[in-house]
Formats: C-alpha cells, structure tokens, sequence
C-alpha cells in the first residue's frame, strides 16, 4: 500500500508539472503576442508631391506613403519644355532684387487632350533665400493656352507661343474666347494654394 501511494503521488506531481509547463507557455506566447501588436507611432512629418497633396509616413518602416499617380502631364518632358519656356518671356519671368531666383510651376487643365494647344494654369514666381527662410518677392498667377507645332522632335523653346486673358474687366470676355467651353467653371473656380506651394516647393530645392 505505501508503495502504490508513493505511486500516486509521483504521479500527481508530474501531472501538475506538466500543467504548470504548459502554462508558462501559453503566457510566454500571449505575451509576446500582444508585445508585437502593440501600437508603434510614427513622426508626424510631411511630404509635399507633384499634384499639390502630402503624404506621410506609414507602418511598419514609418517611410513616407508614395505619391498619388500623376495626372497633369503624360509628358514629363513637354512639361518641363513649358515651364522653361514660360521663363524666357518677361511675362513670367522678372528680377526686383539682385541675386534673385525665378521659377514656374504649371498645371495641365485638359490633362487627356495630348496635342498643341494646351491649355495650362501657370504660377511663376520670383523667390530669395533670407537667413535660411524662403521669400517670395513678386508672382504671376493664371490661364494660358500654349501653342506649338505638333511634330516629332525635341521641344524648341523659340517655337512656342502663349495667348493669356487681359486683367480686369476683360478676363470673363477672354476666358470664353481663348478657352474651351468644358474649361470655364475650372478656371473661373481654380484654388491656387495647391500651385504656390508647389512652386515654392521648388525653389526651397533648387536655389543654392
């Protein structure tokens, strides 16, 4: 009898070992469960994109959400061509102060129609660097229609032309004249905000 209850005991107490065993476990695992769920915060900074928009950054590496798509200009290059062009001409393209920087930024209004004319919202602006704060000295804002020969070829600034609306009480009158029906309400109705910060985006990367 004393060997059958030594037997029952030995018996128990492995039972209950195995028991605490598994426990451990279950609590080891639960918490490395919910350490791995808990919540990681990343920086609240900002980027601006092409279109105007900001993205920020995102679980889990915290980099910074890309970009929505692209949508003012299928050409990156004809884009670039405008802009250029647009600060070759003295409508766009000043100096006030010395030492001073100019640049354009443009918007496509009819980003599906491919060829010449194009018609395009423009902000260009002249722009310093004052102990390390980007100033914005003088700036031109609005509607054009570019033209230039649909042909097969590298962009020649020379052959490009731009008709804009006078100011005043002319810029109604010359909307509905240079510009496309299905274009009004746009241009009437344009939020510049998106445009200026772009273009200072700019500037705050390229003036040396």
């Amino acid at each position: 009898m004393m060997f059958e209850h030594y037997s029952k005991n030995k018996k128990t107490l492995f039972f209950i070992s195995i028991s605490f065993l598994f426990i451990g476990i279950a609590f080891f695992s639960w918490q490395k469960f919910f350490e791995s769920e808990s919540p990681i915060s990343c920086t609240a900074e900002a980027r601006l994109c092409p279109d105007g928009s900001y993205v920020g950054r995102v679980l889990p590496n915290c980099d910074f959400a890309e970009c929505p798509p692209a949508e003012n200009f299928k050409n990156p290059y004809m884009e670039k061509a405008i802009a250029d062009y647009l600060l070759t001409q003295n409508d766009f393209s000043w100096k006030t102060k010395e030492g001073s920087y100019n640049f354009c930024t443009i918007k496509n209004l009819d980003p599906e129609k491919e060829l010449f004319p194009l018609y395009i919202w423009a902000h260009c602006g002249e722009y310093v660097m004052a102990e390390g704060e980007l100033e914005n000295l003088s700036g031109s804002s609005g509607p054009l229609k570019i033209d230039y020969p649909n042909e097969l070829s590298y962009y020649d600034l020379q052959k490009f032309s731009y008709e804009a609306p006078r100011d005043g009480s002319y810029y109604s009158e010359d909307i509905k004249k240079i510009f496309p029906e299905k274009l009004w309400d746009k241009i009437f109705n344009f939020n510049r905000t998106d445009i200026i910060k772009q273009n200072e985006a700019k500037a705050k990367d390229e003036i040396p």
